[in-house]
C-alpha cells in the first residue's frame, strides 16, 4: 500500500511540517500585531494546536481496528453532504497555504539569493516534483522526510544558535505589555498558519500503529512547538519595532550567524537546507488537496487522476493574478470561522465520530 505510514515516520513528518511553515513572514505579522507579546501568540496558539492533537491521537487509536479513511468516517457519522463539505473546506486550506508557502519562497529567493525569475517558470518544477511524489505515494513522502529530517534539524538549529547568543531576552520585557486580549485574539486570527496535524486525516487509513501512538508524535510536536516560540522571541527581541517590516524572519535571523564569521554568508548553506522543509510541507498538502478532491467527487482514484493535478496545478497559477497580501486579508476576514471549525472543532469530535463510524460500519456487516 502505497500510502502506508508508520506512526514514527509521521512523528519525524509532522515535525518537520511545524518548521517548515512558521519561520517566514508569521512571526513578522504576529509582530505587527502584538509587538513583542508575539511570542505569547504562538505559545497560546500551539496550546489549542496541543489540545486538538491529543483527540486527533486518540481518534487513531480507536480507527487502528476499523482502518477507515477520513471519508468513512465523516459519511457514516456525519452524512455524505457534510462530509463533502467539510472536504471543500479542508481543500481550500490545503491551496491557499501551498500557494502562500511558495510565494513567500519566492520571496526569499529573490531577495536573500537574490534570484530572479517569473513565476510560471518557477513554479513548473515545483509541480513536476510535487505530482510525482504524490504518484508515489505518501510512503515515499514520509521516507524521504525520514531520509532528510536529521540534516534539516541541523541547519534550523545551526541558524538559531549564533542569533540566540546575541539576544537580550530583556528586550521581552514586560510580558503581557499589548494587552492579554490582543494577544489571545492574535493567536485566533493567525491560526490559519498552525493546526499542521491536518495532514493526519488524510493518511488515517494507512497508518501502522505498534505500539505508542500519542509520545512519539507528542515529542515531535513539543520540539517544533520550542523552536517556534523560540524563534519568533529572537526574531522580535534583536529587531525591536523593526520586526514588522521584516517578512523573511528565518533570512534576517540568518543575517547574526553570518556576523560571526569572515567567510561570508555561510547561512545561504543552512538556509537552503532549511527550505526543503517548506517544499515538503507543499509536497504533503498538495497530496492532501488531491485526496480531497478525490472525496469531492466521490471515489477512489485507483490510477493517478490528471484531471485532479491539473485543477491543483492551476489553482498554483493564483499569485499572479493576486497577491498574497489580499488573499490573507481575505482570508482572515471570510474564512476564520470554517477554517477554525475544521482545524479545532473537527479533532475534538474525532472520537466520538470514528466510535459511530465503526459502529455503523459493525452493523452493517453483521446485517449482509
Amino acid at each position: 500500500m502505497k500510502d502506508r505510514v508508520n506512526i514514527d515516520q509521521l512523528a519525524l513528518l509532522y515535525l518537520l511540517l511545524i518548521m517548515g511553515g512558521k519561520f517566514l513572514t508569521l512571526p513578522s505579522l504576529l509582530a505587527g500585531d502584538v509587538g513583542h507579546d508575539s511570542w505569547l501568540s504562538v505559545a497560546f496558539a500551539f496550546v489549542w494546536d496541543g489540545v486538538c492533537l491529543c483527540f486527533l491521537l486518540w481518534a487513531i487509536r480507536i480507527n487502528d481496528r476499523s482502518r477507515l479513511d477520513i471519508s468513512g468516517i465523516l459519511d457514516k457519522s456525519l452524512t455524505k453532504p457534510i462530509s463533502k463539505l467539510i472536504m471543500c473546506i479542508f481543500f481550500v486550506i490545503f491551496i491557499l497555504r501551498i500557494n502562500i508557502l511558495l510565494s513567500d519562497c519566492y520571496k526569499m529567493f529573490s531577495v536573500t539569493f537574490d534570484v530572479s525569475t517569473n513565476w510560471i517558470v518557477y513554479i513548473l518544477p515545483v509541480i513536476l516534483l510535487t505530482f510525482f511524489a504524490v504518484y508515489r505515494g505518501f510512503n515515499a513522502i514520509a521516507r524521504t522526510g525520514q531520509l532528510l529530517f536529521g540534516l534539516i534539524l541541523i541547519a534550523v538549529v545551526a541558524l538559531l544558535v549564533s542569533p540566540l547568543t546575541e539576544t537580550d531576552f530583556g528586550e521581552l520585557l514586560p510580558i503581557g505589555e499589548a494587552g492579554w486580549d490582543k494577544i489571545m485574539l492574535a493567536s485566533f486570527t493567525r491560526s490559519f498558519w498552525f493546526s499542521d496535524y491536518i495532514f493526519m486525516y488524510f493518511v488515517l487509513d494507512g497508518i501502522q500503529i505498534k505500539k505508542h501512538v500519542f509520545s512519539p508524535i507528542l515529542i515531535s510536536f513539543a520540539i517544533g512547538a520550542i523552536l517556534s516560540i523560540l524563534l519568533n522571541a529572537i526574531f522580535v527581541a534583536l529587531f525591536g519595532y523593526l520586526a514588522p517590516d521584516f517578512d523573511m524572519a528565518m533570512s534576517k535571523i540568518g543575517v547574526f550567524s553570518a556576523a560571526s564569521t569572515t567567510n561570508g554568508r555561510w547561512d545561504w548553506l543552512t538556509l537552503s537546507v532549511w527550505l526543503i522543509s517548506v517544499f515538503i510541507k507543499v509536497v504533503v498538502f498538495a497530496f492532501c488537496a488531491y485526496k480531497c478532491i478525490e472525496k469531492i467527487v466521490g471515489g477512489n482514484f485507483v490510477k493517478f487522476n490528471w484531471a485532479a493535478a491539473a485543477t491543483i496545478s492551476v489553482t498554483l497559477l493564483l499569485p499572479m493574478f493576486v497577491s498574497t497580501d489580499t488573499l490573507l486579508d481575505t482570508v482572515i476576514k471570510w474564512g476564520v470561522i470554517p477554517f477554525t471549525l475544521v482545524q479545532y472543532l473537527l479533532p475534538l469530535c474525532m472520537p466520538l465520530l470514528t466510535k459511530t463510524a465503526q459502529r455503523k460500519t459493525e452493523v452493517q456487516s453483521e446485517q449482509s
